[in-house]
């Protein structure tokens, strides 16, 4: 048995079905008070879930994430508990736990508690720092924990998403959004001419166009204006803005209707909608130089500090060698060569505190000759 003289911080359960306010009691009970109650008063009733929603990425074996908190916002119109101290543009870094929130749902029975917490989780705008949010909806949807089956090895036999695989429809639908609220934002930003059509031109010229990035895959998004207020996209593809506000966008495409909230920060802009939140980077029309990275450059995954370096200049290595340790949030970080080479230029040294993308080793390829 394990006995702790403390509250847990699965408490929040417990006040959901029992009524009891733990913190409050505590209190009360610290400051000499009685109880005023046994165990016979306490009565339960339905059932309640807790998840705890992480900075980390289940994608990668759930190492802890860090970055800035471009979107953060609940929905409030569902029935759940947040129990959390960040918010919009807060910094999660390697200084703290990567727990963002504890989010409690109650229900009449387990299933009913385990679809709300889903529906809150899934309706929460967030972008900015990877989380296990998907991971967490997922699993509360499978069939085994539905069944109650949630042994240690869930994860392995239930293999519940660790992230959200758009379908190339939701993909162009979360892309259209972004492009026509980025035209709506220009519109309504325009200092002269602002009561013109977007992309009104008096002669024959090219299409509007908007580059993205989406985990690593460039999206071109091309678009032109009608007379009858729609937009051509693409190839073919009709979109109608019925709304368009600072915090979202009420859009039809090819017939269906949903309503995205956006939030957009510099060149990065998160798109929520019936498909989840994506984040895009918006990229520049034009690359200026000296802005790309090098070939062969390896850069930080996250913000930490180098505890090891394995290599020096003029070293060998094969695809897969550990080359550097990162030391972020407790946790140590194997950076590892993604190609084999000789090593020609270092830019870290072990001991340094290094921010997200700080390039660190510039790898020479070598070739096979075999």
């Amino acid at each position: 048995l394990e006995v702790n003289t403390r509250l847990q911080v699965e408490h929040p359960v417990t006040e959901e079905v029992t009524g009891k306010d733990l913190v409050y009691e505590q209190l009360r009970i610290a400051r000499g008070e009685e109880l005023g109650y046994s165990q016979d008063d306490i009565s339960w009733s339905g059932s309640s879930i807790e998840a705890r929603l992480y900075a980390e990425d289940p994608s990668n074996d759930f190492l802890p994430a860090t970055g800035t908190l471009i979107a953060y916002e609940a929905d409030q119109n569902i029935d759940a508990r947040w129990d959390t101290g960040i918010e919009q543009g807060s910094v999660v870094g390697t200084d703290f736990d990567p727990m963002l929130a504890k989010v409690i749902a109650k229900g009449r029975t387990r299933t009913d508690a385990a679809n709300k917490l889903a529906l809150a989780l899934e309706s929460l705008h967030i972008g900015g720092v990877t989380t296990n949010r998907d991971f967490l909806v997922s699993s509360l949807r499978t069939k085994d924990f539905l069944e109650g089956k949630t042994t240690s090895d869930f994860i392995d036999k239930a293999k519940p998403q660790r992230a959200v695989i758009l379908k190339d429809e939701s993909l162009e639908n979360a892309s259209s959004a972004a492009a026509l609220w980025i035209q709506g934002k220009n519109r309504n930003e325009a200092q002269v001419l602002k009561d013109m059509p977007s992309g009104w031109r008096n002669s024959r010229l090219p299409r509007q166009k908007l580059n993205l990035n989406y985990l690593d895959e460039t999206i071109e998004v091309s678009y032109q204006s009608n007379r009858n207020g729609t937009f051509d996209i693409n190839n073919g593809t009709v979109a109608k803005v019925l709304q368009w506000s600072s915090e979202g966008i009420d859009i039809e495409v090819n017939g269906y209707r949903f309503f995205s909230k956006i939030t957009q920060q510099d060149d990065q802009i998160v798109v929520h909608g019936p498909w989840g939140d994506v984040l895009f980077k918006i990229l520049p029309r034009f690359t200026l130089p000296g802005s790309e990275l090098q070939a062969g450059g390896l850069v930080a995954p996250m913000p930490g500090k180098v505890i090891d370096l394995k290599v020096k200049v003029g070293s060998k290595v094969k695809k897969g060698d550990t080359l550097v340790i990162l030391e972020a949030m407790k946790m140590q970080n194997e950076i590892q060569a993604p190609i084999a080479g000789k090593v020609v230029e270092i830019n870290c040294q072990s001991g340094e505190s290094i921010e997200a993308n700080t390039p660190l080793i510039i790898i020479e390829p070598i070739e096979n000759k075999d």
